[in-house]
């Protein structure tokens, strides 16, 4: 299966039936999830493609272990961190960095 790599809606129509078919043929009792930033580095997948991800494993019911990962540029992967706990804990987080926070 060949996508045209870098954008999002190309990537997640592969994740999701891939993952889904994983899931149902091994059914896991947990899942770990290793939600690594590197791809922020080089692709258009971005926070909002990588909050997609995590959301569509989580809606699977599974209870999950979340874990950190690489990533090439500090404030981005404490950013998409970020972005994806919100989603792990159902809170909407402001896209505006505060001024205290650096």
């Amino acid at each position: 299966l060949l996508i045209q790599w870098g954008f999002l809606s190309d990537y997640l129509s592969v994740f999701r039936p891939i993952i889904g078919q994983v899931v149902e043929n091994f059914q896991p009792e947990a899942i770990i999830l290793q939600c690594g930033a590197d791809s922020l580095g080089c692709d258009r997948l971005g926070f909002d493609g990588h909050a997609d991800c995590v959301r569509f494993v989580k809606s699977l019911g599974i209870p999950m272990i979340v874990v950190g990962g690489g990533g090439y540029t500090l404030r981005n992967v404490a950013r998409c961190w970020a972005n994806e706990t919100g989603v792990l804990v159902d809170v909407d987080l402001p896209n505006e960095i505060p001024e205290n926070a650096g």
